[in-house]
């Protein structure tokens, strides 16, 4: 795997407590994923390596506030986030995890409404204005929103690179069933040692 720093940008989706720790109020559904994955100290290998290699890490957050409060149409993933309060922005659980508190140069994006930042967030623009055309795309949940935005970032023309053992579903088969899809939309799926090794080898490439 080659990485060129000048045109790619990690992007993590929903790093929030609610999906990554214990405390959060999904962790009965992703937890036993989230830990066999190793995704917290994967995410935070994969956002230490990108920042040391000089690409752009941006998150793509998604809070439950007052905005919601009409929504009449709800798919099963609202009606838990709303049974829940997933993400409520009055609690913990939406903050980012500690260990991937965004540093001075992260890019917190507007937040999602749905799965996918492409049409409700500003993510393109963000991405287009650097001239970013390959993502590095990790975070939660594996079937969701990091598969919502793989669909999306394909489709507007962005090359992907998903980090499987970063991401995490809401079950085993949720998970398996998300890799499938990612083996025939992204450009590449990888593991976060393969990502870290070739964004090593950018940097000193770019040194």
């Amino acid at each position: 795997m080659e990485i060129d720093t000048e045109c790619t940008a990690l992007v993590v989706t929903d790093p929030h407590v609610d999906y990554l720790s214990p405390d959060g109020v999904v962790w009965d559904l992703v937890g036993e994923q989230v830990e066999k994955n190793g995704v917290v100290k994967h995410l935070v290998a994969l956002k230490e390596a990108a920042e040391r290699a000089g690409v752009p890490v941006f998150y793509s957050p998604h809070y439950l506030g007052h905005e919601y409060g009409g929504w009449r149409h709800l798919n099963k993933i609202d009606k838990i986030m709303f049974e829940r309060r997933m993400f409520d922005v009055s609690g913990k659980g939406a903050e980012f995890l500690p260990e991937l508190a965004p540093g001075p140069e992260t890019i917190v994006l507007s937040p999602h409404k749905a799965l996918s930042g492409f049409w409700a967030n500003d993510i393109e623009i963000q991405l287009r204005q650097r001239d970013i055309q390959t993502i590095i795309l990790a975070g939660m949940a594996a079937n969701l929103c990091v598969e919502s935005h793989l669909r999306d970032a394909a489709e507007n023309g962005f090359d992907v690179i998903v980090v499987k053992d970063a991401t995490a579903g809401p079950g085993e088969a949720s998970t398996e069933a998300a890799y499938v899809n990612y083996g025939f939309i992204a450009s590449q799926v990888a593991t976060t040692a393969e990502v870290v090794k070739a964004l090593k080898a950018a940097a000193r490439l770019h040194a």
